[in-house]
């Protein structure tokens, strides 16, 4: 592979689609040849010292309100690192302003660039005319564009950013490693929330309202006339919590339902694997706002759940319906409802999407198979 910089604010220790993206990625790239610029975070070093590749940390976008641009910090630490480790090739994870630094670099020193973008990136470089401009001259001077979905990459053709030859899809892929989950760490869960017995309906996710929680909970009681002892489980947090609590409290289903706000990395597989059935409803809001894929229908796949997520944006390419899960839509309550219902009263359709779905996920979406279509993108 030709030296590389991937340039990313996003990066763990954030959590976050993109920094999970792009860490998994470099987990598989070859390591000699590649360099990370990263924005520094309480923890990177606890990170750092674990891999493999070089990763430099600095403060990138600047707090001071005397300097404008604010990106000037990113621009001159990624020349000094062109120069320092020989770099070939520039990969930057974000349209804006990342892409901007790279656009003036290839002027400056005539260093090709790779743009990567998720979907809501996209639509955010829509909303004004001066972004438009900026953005269209990003993807003109881009030697590629790596679109983690074919939705994606549907953007960039809708808004004219680029040829279909130019974009290339490389996928995301489960964020969890393939491990059995330990009986006696599912009899603790179960023991413990009182879940015996109970026929789990999990959604894994930030609480944001582009996921569906709401939709979901509207939906739980129609489930429950024909599932009695079904029991909604959604491990995450997020700003829409006080506002799906309550609504929890409107239709008395607090004996029903179960939220988990801060369950760590090594505990999340126990609960895709306690589930009968994984759902996402995700949608499209008003102001762009859409699931670009939808990884945690993967990890949902590798314990052979099946799944239900929204029929919008990335999420029909992450669930395909009749092989590993159903689409619905996903603001309908009795669409939500009767998938719902329909995967946990036929065991053996439930049984048969779950098996299909974890085949599905070690043939086509592991970070192996993807990173050997970045190698073959930077080597152009």
């Amino acid at each position: 592979m030709k030296r590389t910089l991937l340039v990313t604010i996003d990066f763990p220790p954030m959590v976050g689609g993109v920094a999970n993206y792009w860490s998994n990625l470099c987990r598989e790239l070859p390591h000699d040849d590649l360099v990370v610029l990263a924005e520094e975070y309480d923890g990177s070093i606890d990170f750092d010292i674990h891999q493999d590749y070089l990763i430099y940390r600095k403060n990138l976008i600047s707090k001071r309100e005397w300097l404008w641009p604010k990106w000037l910090p990113l621009f001159f630490s990624t020349i000094k690192l062109i120069k320092q480790e020989k770099i070939k090739k520039i990969i930057v994870a974000h349209i804006l302003p990342t892409g901007t630094v790279a656009l003036i670099i290839k002027k400056l020193f005539h260093i090709p660039y790779i743009v990567s973008v998720h979907g809501l990136d996209i639509s955010l470089s829509q909303v004004s005319e001066k972004k438009r401009r900026l953005t269209s001259k990003i993807m003109n001077g881009a030697e590629s564009i790596m679109a983690n979905s074919e939705y994606t990459k549907g953007l960039l053709l809708k808004y004219n950013l680029c040829s279909e030859e130019k974009a290339e899809v490389v996928y995301p892929c489960s964020n969890i490693k393939d491990q059995k989950v330990p009986q006696k760490t599912k009899e603790n869960l179960v023991e413990k929330n009182k879940l015996i017995d109970k026929k789990i309906i999990l959604t894994v996710g930030r609480l944001i309202e582009r996921k569906g929680h709401d939709k979901l909970i509207q939906a739980l009681p129609l489930v429950l006339e024909k599932v009695p002892n079904a029991f909604y489980v959604s491990v995450g947090d997020g700003p829409q919590k006080k506002y799906l609590q309550e609504q929890v409290d409107i239709l008395k289903l607090n004996e029903k339902t179960n939220f988990y706000y801060d369950v760590l990395d090594y505990e999340l597989p126990a609960f895709y694997d306690l589930s009968d059935v994984f759902i996402m409803p995700c949608r499209e809001l008003n102001n762009g706002d859409i699931e670009g894929f939808g990884i945690v229908f993967l990890e949902a796949g590798m314990y052979e759940k099946p799944v239900i997520g929204g029929r919008s944006g990335g999420a029909v390419e992450a669930v395909e319906q009749g092989v590993n899960g159903l689409l619905v839509d996903p603001n309908s309550i009795n669409e939500i409802a009767q998938a719902l219902i329909s995967l946990l009263t036929n065991k053996d359709k439930a049984q048969s999407l779950g098996e299909k779905g974890r085949k599905r996920v070690f043939d086509k979406f592991n970070w192996r198979e993807q990173s050997k279509k970045i190698i073959k993108i930077i080597n152009k």
